[in-house]
């Protein structure tokens, strides 16, 4: 028989080997999650756009979905298709038409502009030079040119004709890419069916999986619909105002299409900051150079307007909702842009928010001792 000592000094050798085989167990399923994480998020990436248009569209309109459900005697599945059906003719169609409306015309509006400005011997009229204010400018304007042996007309001309060219070249690759955009719209509209018809299951499956308890989950589960209500709200009454302010302003002067360029407005008060100034901008150097000065000085106002409407409003509205500083939500809506696409106006302050609700929950959970602090960890 052997000697207890024998048993018992191998022991605690036996336990070691068992540690040391859990710990590289536990290595193996982590590197595993990891790896399958990485390929996971390369495999959705392309799809990504198409998915958070999805999401935010069926957030948006899913009270009117559970009251179609109810209209149908609770049929999920066809209320669904209706709604995706009438997303697709009332919503994504006009945005296709003002889409390519949009470009036609802001190619044309910079090329006239480029023309008139080219056929000026000055660049301001001589009625403009009468004015103090523009005298001074046109004298420093002239001893420039002297000076650095430019001619500031022809290169403003050549600058707007760049953009014309450019904008051409757009239109020119959406004409080309029509096949891809259906592709993406197909997709938006099916990972929206699926949404409408799922969403509440995808929501507790996702609640589910967050590694918190069940009234943290809540929190971040809420924190999400906060922003996400605050960001669709804020820039659809954004767009609303703009749009209606610079339709007006254009009935106004007497500018064409003032309701369709209202419109437009609208739909470009999505891009923070630089958004409806590419319609009004333009609109006030075509008065200028006809010699409305009146007229231009009216655009110009209301465009001042509408860029106090894009920052303040915006940033109330979303910051209220998302509880983040004004200043954060415009650099994580213009990261987000940068980042995600037209989507990041959404994406952006989304994310955000729930990176600073989570660090609010680790700070909250580290003060009430469920958490180890820095100083507990041994060195």
């Amino acid at each position: 028989m052997p000697a207890p000592s024998r048993v018992i000094g191998d022991a605690p050798v036996e336990n070691s080997r068992q540690a040391d085989r859990d710990r590289t167990l536990q290595i193996l399923r982590i590197a595993l999650f990891i790896g399958v994480g990485v390929l996971f998020l390369a495999i959705m990436q392309p799809f990504f756009s198409a998915v958070a248009w999805a999401v935010v569209v069926c957030y948006a309109l899913f009270p009117l979905y559970r009251r179609l459900v109810r209209m149908t005697g609770g049929r999920e599945t066809l209320s669904a298709l209706v709604m995706c059906i009438g997303v697709t003719i009332g919503l994504i169609f006009p945005l296709l038409y003002l889409s390519f409306l949009l470009g036609e015309e802001l190619t044309k509006t910079y090329t006239t502009l480029a023309q008139l400005v080219e056929r000026r011997e000055t660049l301001f009229s001589e009625d403009m030079q009468n004015l103090p204010l523009v005298a001074a400018v046109a004298e420093r304007i002239e001893e420039y040119e002297r000076l650095s042996g430019t001619d500031l007309r022809t290169a403003v001309a050549n600058n707007l004709s760049e953009i014309g060219a450019w904008l051409v070249n757009q239109l020119t690759q959406v004409a080309t890419n029509v096949l891809l955009g259906l592709f993406q719209l197909g997709l938006i509209l099916i990972c929206a069916f699926f949404f409408f018809r799922d969403g509440l299951s995808l929501v507790s499956w996702l609640q589910d999986l967050l590694p918190f308890k069940r009234e943290r989950q809540q929190m971040v589960i809420q924190r999400f619909g906060e922003v996400v209500t605050g960001s669709i709200y804020g820039n659809v009454l954004v767009a609303v105002l703009e749009g209606t302010i610079g339709g007006l302003t254009f009935l106004v002067v007497g500018l064409p299409w003032p309701i369709i360029w209202g419109m437009v407005m609208g739909m470009l008060a999505f891009l923070p900051l630089v958004g409806a100034g590419m319609i009004w901008i333009p609109a006030a150097l075509y008065l200028l150079f006809q010699g409305f000065y009146g007229k231009m000085a009216i655009v110009c106002v209301a465009g001042a307007i509408i860029g106090f409407i894009d920052y303040a409003v915006r940033n109330m509205i979303v910051g209220k909702h998302s509880k983040l500083h004004p200043i954060l939500v415009l650099f994580s809506v213009m990261g987000g842009i940068a980042l995600f696409g037209l989507v990041g106006i959404v994406a952006g302050p989304l994310v955000v928010a729930v990176g600073m609700t989570m660090i609010e929950i680790y700070r909250s959970e580290q003060t009430a001792g469920l958490l180890p602090s820095a100083s507990d960890v041994p060195s």
